[in-house]
């Protein structure tokens, strides 16, 4: 296939600015080198013929927002193949070359082989939907790559027939994912994978790719409670404890009840809409300073399963109160805000809204009965 210049973009996002001569900068170019699509049905164990046509107008367009999209993913986990030779990273590596499109139609129907075995195997649990495969090695802002991208198909009614069909969804689209850079005209080790539900897909990088991940799930929850952690004491903790403690508290409360942790989503939520104490807080740069935690640390993905137990020392925290008195917190705390208070009559106190506590230190007043 003759290389497809990708310069004509989608609309630019229009400059947030009073000034009316900003221009928005240049999208970087992206050249498409091969592509093909291809349908992928396990409910029929079919595949449909592979489309070549990606210059023509509409596909163009589509494909030029999707590669944009998946190579600056902010939800990803990275792995290796599990073997240095194998026949999927054979095919794969063929895909910058000439036999492109015959390795193209082995990845296609390994992975039509692959769902067909998984939808078997959860008959009458759940189903997998039809979907298109995408192949392509293309090249973006000065780097190369091969993505191979199952796009879910969505439903809509044909306007001229209005009967209900199928088809690659324009908007919100539900994928997997991989990302290969290739270097000098070879693959780099590690392979990015992205899945747009909660869960990355096990059958897409095992079965049907072969890959190992490279962190394993209690790294990756060690590595970024660390990384949320250091940030919040360097950047709160000094100016506000009390916004600190009880950012602190809601981290706790994310990486011991969610089964899955998707960074950035968990950063705008925990983060992103609070309302903080102190002025000097700036929540935007606070949120931004974290959402560069994954790649400044390079320690952590930002999609992976949250092992709480490997944590549970580093959420415990003791606070000395008065010699031989200490405030120990265990993990979550339910009701943060409500549940402590400060205040001063003269001297600094803690107040602690508790039935336990009042139970266990109250002094019952005394009532003279001669008066």
């Amino acid at each position: 296939m003759d290389h497809v210049d990708m310069t004509s973009q989608l609309p630019p996002n229009p400059v947030a600015s009073s000034d009316s001569s900003a221009v928005s900068p240049e999208p970087a170019i992206l050249q498409i080198y091969n592509a093909v699509v291809q349908k992928v049905d396990p409910k029929s164990n079919s595949l449909g013929e592979p489309y070549y046509e990606t210059s023509a107008e509409d596909i163009r367009v589509y494909l030029t927002g999707l590669l944009r999209d998946l190579v600056k993913s902010p939800r990803s986990q990275n792995y290796k193949f599990a073997a240095e030779v194998c026949e999927v990273k054979d095919n794969i590596d063929k895909l910058l070359t000439k036999e492109f499109r015959s390795a193209a139609l082995y990845l296609s129907g390994r992975l039509l082989g692959c769902e067909f075995f998984v939808q078997n195997k959860m008959r009458g649990f759940t189903e997998l939907r039809e979907g298109s495969l995408l192949c392509t090695h293309f090249g973006l802002a000065g780097k190369e790559y091969i993505i191979l991208v199952k796009v879910d198909h969505a439903d809509f009614l044909n306007e001229v027939t209005l009967r209900k069909a199928s088809g690659l969804p324009e908007k919100q689209r539900a994928q997997k994912c991989a990302t290969f850079t290739v270097v000098d005209g070879e693959l780099e080790p590690t392979v990015v994978i992205s899945d747009s539900s909660s869960v990355i897909t096990e059958y897409w990088w095992n079965a049907y790719l072969t890959l190992v991940a490279l962190s394993s799930p209690e790294r990756n929850t060690l590595a970024a409670f660390n990384a949320v952690e250091k940030l919040l004491k360097s950047k709160v903790q000094s100016k506000s404890p009390s916004d600190y403690w009880t950012l602190r508290n809601a981290v706790v409360s994310y990486f011991t009840t969610r089964p899955q942790c998707i960074f950035p989503d968990m950063i705008d939520e925990v983060i992103g809409g609070y309302v903080p104490d102190n002025d000097e807080i700036v929540i935007a740069d606070l949120v931004e300073a974290a959402k560069k935690l994954p790649e400044k640390d390079k320690g952590f993905d930002t999609h992976f399963v949250i092992v709480p137990k490997i944590i549970s020392a580093k959420i415990k925290k003791q606070i000395k109160l008065a010699e031989n008195v200490d405030l120990r917190i265990m993990g979550k705390v339910t009701n943060f805000k409500e549940l402590f208070d400060t205040g001063n009559d003269g001297r600094k106190y803690l107040k602690i809204y508790s039935d336990e506590g009042y139970d266990a230190f109250h002094k019952k007043e005394s009532f003279d009965d001669s008066e």
